[in-house]
Parts: C-alpha cells; structure tokens; sequence
C-alpha cells in the first residue's frame, strides 16, 4: 500500500527537524523559542545542507497544514493584519519592560488607548503571531519577536513600511488594476493616499515618510550584495574602471564593492535630495573612490562613457516604458563593451522553484503591484526591455543566483553603433 501525502509531509518533517536538531546540539546553539531571549537566527551561517533542511521543514509544514484544513481555509484565511498594524502604529513595543511584566490598564495609558482595545490587540498578535505574551492573567510581557521591534529600528522601520505602506495599498490595488494603465502613479499606493502622486514622489512631500522607507530599504542582507560581487566579473574590470551606480540611494552597494574591489571607482547617482548629506558618510577609508552626485535617472546620463553602468533592485519599482526611458538615457553614454548590470528579482517559470522561494518572489511581485503598478519580470521580460532600449544592441545574459534562484544579475553588453567608438 502507498503512503498517503500527509504521512509523506509528517516524516519529511521528522526526518529533516532532526537534521536540525543534531546540527543545533553539535554547534552548542540554543533551541529555537520564543522567549524574551531567544536568538532572532536560530540557524545562523549554517551550512547548505542544514539551510535545505530547514527549507524542506518549513515547505512541507506549510503544504501539510493547507491539507488538514482543507480548501475553504485556503480561500478565507485568517489575514487580519489590524492588530501587528496597531502594535507598529501606537508604539505598544518600547512601553512593555524588557524583562518584565506590565498590566493591561497600565499599557493601555501609556498607549493612550481604551483598556479593552489594548487588550484585544495584544492577545490577537500574542496568539497569531507570538507578538507579546501574557504570563499571567492581565500582565504582559515580551517574546522574542516584541522585544526585537522594542529595540531594533530597523525592524520598526521595516514594519512601518509594511503596515503604514503596504497594507493600504494592497487593499486599493484591484481599483487600480481595473484601470488597465501603465502609470505608476494609478496604483494601489496613490489610491490608498488619495493622491495624483507615485509613491516615489509622495514621499518626497513626505519627509518621515520617506526616511522610515531609506531606512527599511538599508536592511539589505550581505548574502545579496555578497551574490552581487560574485555574479559579476568585477575583478575582470581594468584597474581604475568606472562603475556608476544609478538609483544607488546614500552608496551602500558601492561601499560594498568599492571595499571588495579597490581598483574601481565608483559614482553613485540618485536624486539630489536623496544624496544630500550622505557623502560625509562614506567611510574614510574609501571616501576617494566613492563619489555621489545628484542626478534623475529619467534625464539623459551625463557624458563619461562609463566601463558599467549598475541598477540594483532599480528597474522593477517601474513599469515597462519608464524601465526602458531610464536605459535609453544610459545608451548614448555607453562605449562599445560597456555593461549595464542589473541586480533584480527573476520571475521562475513555473514549478522551477522550491514552494518557499516561489511563495516569496510572488509576494514580491504583488508589493511592486500594489505600491507602483510595476512588477517582477522573467527573463524573457528583461530581454524584450533591453532589446527595445537598445534597437537590438545589447547581448544578455541572465545569472540566477545559486544561493537563491529567484534572482539574478543581468549582465547586458552594449555591442554599439557603427559610429560610436
């Protein structure tokens, strides 16, 4: 006789945790938990093989649950996300002692909310999501998860853009969708936020705004930029070669590079708001080879005939035509064997992807959706963009990342005009 799927699902899940389990003990690390003092990685630099274990865990868990509770569960999901959102937007976090209990009405004070809101609000996300606990009836206290949005901003940061961004965007996106444009100011951002405005230029009239989005955007993980010096052949680079880097924001990619390669020198050009001060904040060890000038992407590029040109998790914050004006402004710049790299998320085609990678790249491509009626794109996508921006000059190829082969860097070579040296 066969065995059923979920007997399948429960010893993938055995076998695997046990993998885990012996890696964690061998290692000398502390069990997974969601206690006050638990570590935020259980796993951390683990090795490929205990990294896929715990990818089959998680996969088969998820597959394994939507079997026992069936489809109707699939099609009304419990996706309340008012209560994290109210944690985020009445600073709840920092009033809870870190290692201690606080009461309910004393909360709800400090919070400047009803008793009772408070309480609902903490048991939904204690219960849900393992966001606070109450040890006894009517004290709260932290988990893991309260007490590192107490004290790390970036992960406040990050839920601000999650909850105070996406959230209402995502509720205002099939609107925008009926729409059928190409605009990305007719989004489920600039519906939400009742304004004519893309999202890019609504933050720029909203300066709290827009540093809670630099600063979730800064929460890039070294595996990526780690992925971005590997794909690429920078060391292959003559000494002394110019990269610029459009959209680079205040130069944390080109920091990173410029240290791994120091023979490059690099440009970094974003808007002249988004640039200001951040010059000083190189680090000095680099500061002669990391320079930031202000400059829109969707302005011709100035004239230095460049050895690269680098768009990092640029291009996909747009649609189509606005990807395509931003490479036609690079084109008249590039000298024959210059490259435009791209660093972006790669659509999979289907079933090429484990359920977790492909979960979270689908996620991904709803946020651009839902916040700039942009999208992720294939490599089929990325090809037709390069061949339209360039009359069918630039050869391409497309990298996936071993690590995660749900991205991948671009490499388009500019083969030239006749006439263009």
């Amino acid at each position: 006789m066969s065995t059923s799927r979920i007997i399948q699902l429960a010893q993938l899940i055995a076998s695997n945790t046990q993998t885990l389990d012996e890696h964690l003990t061998e290692s000398g690390l502390p069990q997974p938990s969601f206690q006050v003092g638990a570590p935020t990685d259980a796993f951390p630099q683990s090795s490929a093989d205990v990294a896929d274990a715990k990818t089959k865990v998680i996969e088969a868990t998820i597959e394994l649950r939507q079997l026992l509770e069936g489809p109707v569960k699939s099609l009304l999901p419990e996706s309340n996300s008012a209560p994290l959102a109210s944690v985020y937007r009445f600073n709840i976090a920092p009033h809870v002692p870190l290692n201690g209990t606080i009461s309910f009405a004393d909360l709800a004070q400090k919070c400047g909310l009803l008793e009772h809101d408070l309480r609902r609000i903490i048991r939904y996300t204690a219960i849900h999501h393992r966001v606070f606990a109450e040890p006894e009836e009517g004290l709260v206290s932290h988990t893991a998860a309260s007490r590192l949005l107490a004290e790390n901003e970036m992960i406040g940061d990050l839920m601000g853009l999650t909850f105070a961004e996406c959230w209402p965007a995502h509720a205002r996106a099939p609107d925008a969708i009926t729409q059928r444009s190409e605009e990305p100011n007719i989004s489920g951002y600039s519906l939400a936020n009742d304004t004519t405005l893309n999202m890019f230029e609504y933050l720029g009239q909203h300066p709290d705004r827009a540093r809670r989005f630099a600063g979730a955007m800064s929460s890039t993980s070294q595996a990526s930029l780690d992925a971005l010096a590997t794909y690429f052949d920078w060391a292959g680079l003559p000494p002394g070669a110019t990269v610029v880097d459009v959209g680079g924001a205040q130069g944390h990619v080109s920091v990173h590079l410029a240290r791994r390669f120091p023979n490059l020198n690099f440009i970094v050009r974003d808007l002249p708001e988004v640039i200001e001060g951040a010059q000083d904040k190189i680090p000095e060890d680099i500061q002669g080879s990391v320079r930031l000038e202000g400059h829109d992407m969707f302005t011709p590029q100035p004239k230095e005939y460049a050895d690269v040109y680098l768009l990092r998790y640029v291009l996909h914050d747009w649609p189509d035509k606005y990807c395509i004006r931003v490479l036609e402004n690079i084109v008249p710049v590039l000298k024959e064997g210059a490259k435009v790299v791209l660093q972006e998320h790669v659509l999979p085609e289907h079933g090429t992807l484990g359920l977790l990678q492909e979960m979270q790249v689908r996620s991904m491509d709803a946020i651009m959706m839902s916040l700039f009626n942009s999208r992720e794109r294939g490599v089929a996508d990325w090809e037709s963009i390069f061949a339209q921006a360039g009359d069918g000059r630039f050869s391409v190829e497309v990298k996936k990342v071993k690590e995660n082969p749900s991205t991948g860097v671009i490499i388009a070579e500019w083969r030239g005009y006749p006439d263009h040296g």
